[in-house]
């Protein structure tokens, strides 16, 4: 039999018999079984809901402990909701089947964590833990207050929660908090009128009273961020930040596996985020997809601001810094219909993809409603993005970087139509603002408004490589370089522009060759008397209305006409790669290299199975559901190449090759340097999380030290005793 623990009587109990009301039974308090307490549906109808459920949070907050933690579980039904609910420490909150319907449009929060403090009064840091919140529908009946909030809290999860119908607020609110994740829930029809405050669904916020009211204000972030399987549909923006902390950046976000559909002002926007993971996602009709900002001059808080404000610690320096890594991945989104609809919220250019910094020439003013603002002058630079394997179809700019560095954008499908309703001069990839990049390279892009790729460093910057890219039917020119240095400009198909194909003017260039130019309604090369090269040769212009076609030319030599392709080889096609290993809602660009370098090809793709993977005209190859197919590249002149393609897990893209990986596996090295390390433990627990690792599967499946199949966290700790001098029943470091 199941021992069964009560609390006595309840405090509601209490209230009752001092105020000489009907009395209520110790049997209707609420009972503990095994760490549940189960809310009587009795004590409901005679009490109310929220007093009821209350009673029953109360309950939890005084015996749950993180070694004994609670669940509060709500009977079936639907409940309207006067007055909000209060969850604490160690407690989980069971709604399978329940709706929630909130009373009235001024009807506060329906549910926060902890306690109503002051500005100046109250919990400080992380005081919260481990809160979980189960199933359910929270019915904000389009009342103006947030919905869900939560802050000074460590652990807090959302599953399988249903938010619906807020007006004027977030839907859900999180300011200092270590420890996020939602999963698996839905979030749809959230209105707001210009002019008001409460934009995203999912907003991670800072602890100041004009922001989050009824808590302590402090310079917590956001960190460890898990938003994961959820649904968004009508709303302002889905995910994302309109303040940050000053050198204290929300840390380790990832937002992967969701869905975005009809937004009024973007998916995601970021606010000083670090360590950041977005991808898988699916983003359909919204003004812009996915935006990353630094630390905007306003928005952003000082660290003392919020400190002397809460009477509270400050952590960071109100100095400025130079600004550390960000370590932004982007990768395997697919966004549609972007731009189709205008930002009814603010004059934004549409866009898909978008890297921000800022450079800040004064100090910041302040604003007089929020106090954000004051930040010293500086340059506040995005340092550290990788922008790859997206498929974006967008009227406006497919990928925006300004004032980067060390930012590549590679293997990136955008295909642009017009913008009819906001004006702006729109690129496929426009590169400006003192933005640096490493590489941009492998990208597919057609239908530019205006250039294909804008290169732009009147302000700054530098790119190296711009390399394998295919461009068409570009309003102006395929690809257009303004005082920019650049290493390499190789490789390139251009066709089809309403301009120059190639246009580089007042910049400073390496190796200009093998560069692919046809049907352009002017010069296929132009670079002008203000632009150095290294080395103009080898470059093919077909068909271009302007024969004299490299403006300042060399005696070194190109073609103008065209050769039969002879063959062709995937770039990461060397002698032992034979396919790839792809995990589902992963992207993989085949982006052939031709021979000669003057054949002017086209290609063809197909899959033979596409229920595991498709194939579409250029080249992107989107991993639908576990299995294994084959790819087929067919060019123009019949040469074909197949490729073997095997889908498993949720992971990222990796090679596969006919050889093995080392002569020699030692178990436990799961990145393949021939040692047991940390590096290995911390692969493994990347791949438990689900955040990509540099690592192909073939070298991680080493990391599954005790062979069960599966890499988990047991593996992890096994490999942590090994690197501890601890013994382990598995021979981890010994070769086999």
């Amino acid at each position: 039999m199941k021992k069964i623990y009560r609390h006595g009587i309840s405090l509601l109990l209490t209230i009752a018999l001092l105020f000489s009301m009907a009395a209520v039974s110790a049997s209707a308090a609420p009972e503990v079984e095994e760490g549940y307490i189960y809310v009587r549906e009795d004590f409901i109808d005679d009490y109310g809901f929220s007093r009821a459920v209350q009673d029953a949070l109360n309950d939890a907050a005084d015996h749950a402990t993180a070694d004994m933690p609670y669940t509060v579980v709500v009977p079936k039904g639907t409940y309207d909701m006067r007055y909000g609910l209060k969850i604490y420490s160690n407690t989980t909150l069971d709604l399978s089947d329940v709706t929630l319907m909130r009373e009235g449009a001024g009807a506060g929060n329906m549910l926060r964590v902890g306690s109503e403090d002051g500005v100046d009064t109250g919990v400080t840091g992380y005081a919260y833990e481990n809160i979980t919140v189960v199933g359910g529908t929270f019915d904000g009946n389009y009342g103006e207050n947030t919905i869900i909030k939560a802050f000074h809290t460590k652990n807090f999860k959302m599953e399988g929660v249903t938010v619906l119908h807020e007006k004027e607020g977030h839907m859900t609110e999180f300011a200092g908090v270590d420890g996020l994740i939602i999963r698996d829930c839905v979030f749809k029809d959230q209105q707001l009128t210009p002019g008001n405050y409460g934009y995203e669904a999912i907003q991670l916020d800072v602890l100041h009273p004009f922001h989050i009211t009824n808590g302590r204000s402090e310079d917590l972030p956001i960190t460890n961020a898990l938003i994961e399987n959820c649904y968004f549909e009508d709303m302002p923006r889905a995910i994302g930040s309109h303040t940050a902390v000053h050198n204290r950046p929300h840390d380790n976000i990832t937002i992967r596996f969701n869905a975005f559909v009809d937004m009024s002002s973007i998916a995601i926007q970021g606010l000083n985020w670090t360590n950041v993971n977005i991808t898988k996602n699916l983003i359909k009709n919204s003004p812009r997809g996915i935006t990353l900002y630094s630390e905007p001059g306003g928005c952003t808080y000082l660290s003392s601001k919020l400190a002397s404000k809460g009477g509270t610690q400050s952590h960071a320096s109100d100095a400025y810094q130079t600004p550390g890594k960000s370590n932004i991945t982007i990768a395997y989104n697919v966004l549609s219909d972007i731009g189709t609809t205008d930002d009814k919220y603010a004059s934004y250019s549409s866009q898909g993809i978008a890297v921000l910094g800022e450079k800040l020439t004064a100090k910041s003013p302040v604003d007089k409603n929020d106090e954000s603002g004051g930040l010293p002058a500086g340059d506040y630079y995005i340092d550290g993005a990788s922008i790859h394997d997206n498929i974006i179809d967008v009227r406006g700019n497919g990928i925006r970087l300004e004032d980067t560095r060390n930012v590549s954008v590679s293997d990136n499908e955008i295909v642009c139509s017009k913008n009819t309703v906001h004006s702006d001069n729109y690129y496929g990839i426009v590169v400006r603002g003192n933005a640096s990049a490493s590489t941009v390279s492998y990208n597919v892009i057609s239908g530019a408004e205006v250039n294909g790729i804008q290169l732009d460093g009147t302000n700054g910057g530098k790119v190296n490589n711009v390399r394998f890219n295919r461009i068409s039917n570009c309003g102006k020119y395929g690809i257009g370089i303004y005082d920019m240095s650049i290493d390499k400009i190789e490789d390139n198909d251009i066709m089809n522009t309403k301009n120059i194909g190639l246009f580089v003017n007042g910049s400073t260039v390496g190796n200009v060759r093998w560069n692919r130019i046809r049907n352009c309604s002017s010069s296929g090369i132009w670079l002008t008397s203000t632009t150095t090269a290294t080395t103009i040769k080898s470059n093919t212009t077909v068909g271009c209305s302007d024969t004299n076609s490299f403006g300042k030319n060399t005696a070194q030599s190109h073609y103008s006409s065209a050769s039969a392709l002879t063959n062709y080889y995937i770039p990461w096609d060397t002698t032992d790669k034979v396919g790839a290993k792809m995990g589902v809602g992963s992207i993989f660009h085949i982006a052939p290299d031709v021979r000669p370098t003057n054949a002017l090809a086209s290609f063809t793709y197909s899959s033979s199975d596409e229920d595991v993977v498709t194939a579409d005209a250029n080249g992107m190859i989107y991993a639908v559901s576990e299995g294994q197919a084959t790819i087929t590249v067919k060019s123009n002149n019949n040469i074909k190449k197949q490729y073997t393609v095997t889908v498993e897990g949720s992971g990222g893209v990796s090679h596969v090759t006919s050889k093995p990986a080392a002569p020699v596996l030692i178990l436990g090295d799961a990145d393949g340097n021939g040692t047991v390390d940390t590096i290995d433990a911390t692969t493994v627990q990347r791949m438990v999380a689900y955040i990509e690792t540099p690592h192909d599967d073939v070298i991680l499946a080493r990391g599954d030290v005790n062979s069960d199949l599966s890499l988990d966290i047991l593996d992890v700790s096994l490999l942590q005793r090994y690197l501890g001098n601890m013994s382990t029943p598995y021979p981890i470091g010994e070769r086999y």
